[in-house]
């Protein structure tokens, strides 16, 4: 049901003057009430409660003010009028309610200086507004935290204060710099018919949005479009073939993904390219034995387009090489131990009289360089990674080819100082057996007088 009431406004002009009258006349008796002039407003008021323009905030309470984080803050609105139907708090640190609550409490996690507000919906339609500021301390007086900072402690040795908020400054800055919309790949190189895995995550999600990626070749021709929906951590996943009549040209190609109006990201991955027919390549794990010296090494390997014939090490050229049999272009990844090769750059020379060196230097202490790697006599550009054990390849090839050559600067030849032990031995062991049997190696030459 909803009421209704007049408003009659009255005016009268006396010698130019404005002013609110109203004529009293007495006809037979009866008292009749004339105002000179009428306006009258209807209005409808809701739940049968009309306004009133005394429906106002008169105060909002904030207890404490400030203070050391974690700062917890009690809060209390008073309102004159009629009741409130709906008080809306915004504490200024990204935290709201909605609700009817007049009075709440609030924790700031975070240091700095906050400008909150609380909005108050009265039953009657009419509604207010206020703001306030809350001061959370996260520091100590005359410390300085910002991107470069660096936080002296007062009382080393004396306070666990200093290492919270160290800590939590380290925290902030690792926040901040974390990517809104990251993407990764399962391998740097691809062939015809290999998966691509993209993988990433969103860093603050939007409700029903998705994630737009887009998939283009050297040249800038799209080659796949993509929508995805993350999950509700953020995190997505997705896998294309690269195969078909768009995924002929060899190249680096570009994937670039698209969240909401702000958030992108971009990567490239090596294409060996392709004849424009739809194959799915067989993914091939697999491990082999090289006898290196006293150590038998296991290389793991993963191939896709084509199969691991043999491995051999060339000590003389410091090399490893792979033979393959490659039905189609594809790609290689293999997992070479430290001990069996290694590229390492060269201690620097000095320039004195006879150019020695005069600081000693283990090859674990030497800096990692590139390998050189070539396919057919031809350099190739490969993806490398490395650990204190191995340096693990990512090397494209395409059809046909069979040798593939990885060029470091120390390798372990396959004959090893146990194998050089015994042919010393047995070298000696003849040289005493021709001197007590008289045996000899040499022709004897007669004189012929």
């Amino acid at each position: 049901m909803i009421s209704e009431y007049w408003l009659v406004n009255m005016r009268a002009s006396i010698f130019g003057a404005t002013m609110v009258a109203i004529m009293v006349i007495f006809v037979s008796s009866a008292m009749i009430l004339i105002p000179t002039q009428t306006e009258a407003v209807r209005v409808d008021c809701p739940n049968n409660i009309c306004p009133t323009s005394s429906d106002s905030i008169t105060n909002v309470s904030v207890n404490p003010p400030s203070g050391s984080t974690p700062l917890l803050v009690t809060f209390s609105v008073t309102t004159t009028g009629v009741s409130p139907r709906n008080v809306i708090w915004n504490f200024g640190d990204g935290a709201t309610t909605n609700g009817n609550l007049t009075t709440i409490k609030h924790t700031y996690a975070g240091s700095g200086n906050f400008t909150g507000s609380v909005e108050v919906d009265f039953k009657d339609g009419q509604d207010d507004f206020q703001s306030f500021n809350v001061n959370s301390i996260g520091s100590a007086a005359g410390v300085a935290v910002g991107a470069n900072a660096t936080v002296p402690n007062p009382k080393l040795g004396t306070t666990t204060a200093y290492q919270l908020l160290l800590q939590e400054h380290n925290n902030t800055l690792a926040s901040t710099t974390q990517p809104q919309l990251s993407l990764a790949i399962n391998s740097p190189t691809y062939g015809q018919g290999d998966s691509i895995i993209i993988n990433g995550a969103v860093k603050d999600m939007a409700n029903s949005t998705d994630i737009t990626m887009e998939i283009t070749n050297p040249v800038r021709n799209l080659v796949s479009i993509l929508e995805i929906t993350p999950a509700s951590d953020g995190s997505f996943s997705k896998t294309v073939l690269a195969t078909g009549p768009l995924w002929t040209t060899a190249g680096n190609y570009t994937v670039k993904a698209q969240y909401g109006p702000a958030m992108n990201a971009t990567l490239s991955f090596y294409y060996s390219g392709g004849n424009g027919q739809s194959i799915i390549n067989k993914v091939v794990n697999g491990t082999y034995s090289i006898q290196a010296g006293q150590i038998m090494y296991n290389i793991p390997y993963t191939i896709q387009g084509g199969t691991v014939q043999n491995m051999q090490v060339i000590p003389s050229q410091s090399s490893v090489v792979i033979t393959i049999s490659s039905t189609a272009a594809g790609s290689l990844t293999v997992d070479l131990p430290r001990g069996l090769i290694d590229a390492k750059q060269q201690p620097p020379v000095n320039s004195g009289p006879n150019n020695t060196v005069t600081t000693q230097f283990t090859q674990s202490e030497l800096p990692d360089q590139p390998f050189l790697v070539q396919i057919n006599g031809q350099n190739v550009k490969v993806s490398q990674t490395s650990d204190p054990n191995s340096r693990t390849l990512g090397i494209p090839f395409h059809k046909g080819d069979t040798t593939i050559y990885v060029i470091g600067t120390i390798a372990t030849p396959e004959f090893g100082p146990i194998a050089a032990l015994v042919l010393a031995i047995a070298i000696i062991s003849i040289i005493a057996v021709s001197a007590k049997t008289g045996l000899r190696f040499m022709p004897k030459y007669y004189s012929s007088s």
